[in-house]
């Protein structure tokens, strides 16, 4: 599916991955990489607060190059 970064602190990098739809929200996986660490969490989001999200600029699409190169 989709990968999202957040826009937001400058100490890390935080990264949304879209990995199953239901009818009305996403199953996503929130990645947070700093200088010395990585986080992973695994939440549901709503399909109506991502595309808001994507429409405010809080939310850019990247791809898996992008990503790994973090």
């Amino acid at each position: 599916m989709k990968d999202y970064r957040i826009q937001g602190n400058e100490d890390f990098t935080t990264y949304v991955s879209l990995v199953e739809e239901f009818e009305d929200s996403y199953k996503v996986i929130i990645k947070k990489v700093g200088n010395s660490s990585t986080r992973e969490k695994t939440e549901m989001l709503s399909k109506h607060l991502l595309e808001l999200c994507i429409r405010t600029g809080y939310l850019s699409e990247v791809n898996q190059v992008q990503m790994q190169l973090s």
